[in-house]
């Protein structure tokens, strides 16, 4: 039986307009298959690629009090102690106006101790008493060069709040690229110590990022289960401060743009099915184009004993082999558009807009699954569709056209 299988496969795809059909149909499936994984893994790269920039800035959860600022006492480090959690960053945060060269800019400053920060955050610096730490687009908008000289514009900080602002110079010492342009173009650090003694603080902060013990960090700290984990870290945190502080993840700035994405994610991929419908309908075609084609060849097959349940499990060999072809070609389509997308400048994506620079195609096993599985139901619901009409020919009009 293998070999009549082998034969008439032979026979359906010896001509060279039944191999290029089959070749179309195939790129034109591989090509809609691509399509949707492509639009799925932007979307999914560009929700990690923001995590991952807030995540670097930000550690894992920070808190902050309701009353403003306030120093880290024994109450406080005893609820940490109590969670497990080591990585602490006390930081203080306020606004400023940045001067340099008749050019000003509203600014958020962070005042920051540059081991803890370093150990909660991905970011090294290490500001001295008089140094800041300046966001990338920071220095492109203003022409500033390391080593030149900004002014910073304060408030009186408790002592005179609502006093004129004070003027106190700082030497740019380095740039920091936080991968977020909305970061990027409004953030700075200087020494937490400095800032505390310019506004008057003595030891209070306003704002902790914090880290997540190791023992409970998934190795993938993009996946599901890493967000599920610090949620679950925030609420246990909160219950253990109390209302008097409030308990964020570092996403919660873009909450709800990241859920939004994940909406329209869905919706699109609905959408785009069609696609992939339309493509299939090539395969169906393709399918009665063979067998209208070669309807003599068959009808041979079929009086030297090949059943009807059989010549279906051959079409359906076709079809799948079909498929499978054009999933792995997709595969190869979508990293041609990830390569594209990572290294042309020409797909660089304005960061005013879209928050990154650039965007890349990440996609995890199950979004391939998803897709091809879908891929092949669809394809399966009309290939039966295709073999029912097929087997309503009788051998009679086989016979007609064998001897017409």
């Amino acid at each position: 039986m293998k070999g009549i299988f082998n034969s008439l496969f032979s026979i359906l795809l010896t001509e060279k307009a039944s191999l290029k059909f089959a070749a179309g149909v195939v790129f034109g499936l591989s090509f809609s298959i691509s399509v949707i994984l492509s639009t799925i893994g932007i979307m999914d790269g560009f929700i990690k690629t923001l995590k991952g920039g807030l995540m670097y800035a930000s550690g894992d959860i920070i808190f902050y009090s309701r009353d403003g600022f306030f120093e880290i006492d024994s109450k406080i480090q005893r609820e940490l102690d109590v969670l497990d959690i080591k990585d602490i960053a006390p930081l203080v945060q306020t606004e400023a106006f940045m001067l340099f060269n008749e050019q000003s800019k509203g600014i958020l400053i962070k005042g920051i101790e540059a081991e803890s920060f370093g150990k909660v955050t991905g970011i090294k610096v290490e500001p001295g008493e008089n140094d800041i730490y300046l966001g990338k687009e920071i220095l492109k908008q203003f022409g500033v060069k390391l080593g030149d000289e900004v002014v910073l514009a304060l408030a009186g900080g408790n002592k005179d709040v609502e006093g004129l602002p004070s003027l106190y110079p700082f030497i740019v010492k380095g740039t920091v690229d936080h991968g977020i342009y909305q970061k990027d173009l409004r953030q700075a650090y200087v020494n937490r110590e400095r800032l505390q003694q310019l506004l008057g603080l003595e030891n209070k902060v306003n704002l902790v990022s914090l880290k997540l013990p190791k023992d409970v960090t998934p190795s993938n700290r993009m996946s599901e289960m890493y967000s599920d984990r610090v949620e679950d870290y925030q609420l246990r945190l909160f219950d253990r401060l109390g209302f008097g502080y409030i308990v964020k993840p570092f996403w919660h700035e873009f909450s709800t743009l990241i859920e939004a994405v994940h909406i329209e994610k869905a919706m699109i991929g609905l959408i785009l099915q069609l696609v992939v419908v339309i493509s299939i309908f090539n395969v169906l075609a393709f399918v009665i184009f063979l067998n209208e084609r070669k309807s003599r060849e068959l009808f041979l097959f079929k009086a030297l004993g090949l059943s009807q349940a059989r010549m279906n499990r051959i079409w359906l060999g076709m079809i799948t082999l079909i498929w499978v072809i054009s999933c792995a070609l997709s595969i190869v389509l979508v990293q041609i558009v990830n390569w594209l997308l990572v290294n042309l400048s020409f797909f660089q994506m304005p960061g005013d807009v879209y928050y990154v620079g650039r965007l890349s195609v990440i996609l995890s096993t199950w979004d391939y699954l998803l897709v091809f599985g879908a891929t092949y139901l669809w394809l399966f619901m009309l290939a039966a569709f295709g073999l029912f009409r097929i087997k309503k020919q009788s051998i009679l009009k086989g016979l007609r056209k064998e001897f017409a």
